[in-house]
């Protein structure tokens, strides 16, 4: 038992970082940025 606390105690920071909002906020911009962004190309490219 002692030595299984002992290797958790490793892994608490990774579980804080990955459950971090500034991570899951950095993720969620990654993963949903590029279908945003050729809309917004267009909107500015677009001359009236």
């Amino acid at each position: 038992m002692e030595k299984r606390l002992n290797s958790l105690k490793y892994f608490a920071p990774l579980v804080q970082i990955a459950l971090c909002p500034v991570t899951i906020l950095f993720l969620w911009t990654v993963f949903t940025g590029p279908q945003a962004i050729p809309v917004v190309n267009e909107e500015l490219v677009r001359k009236e």
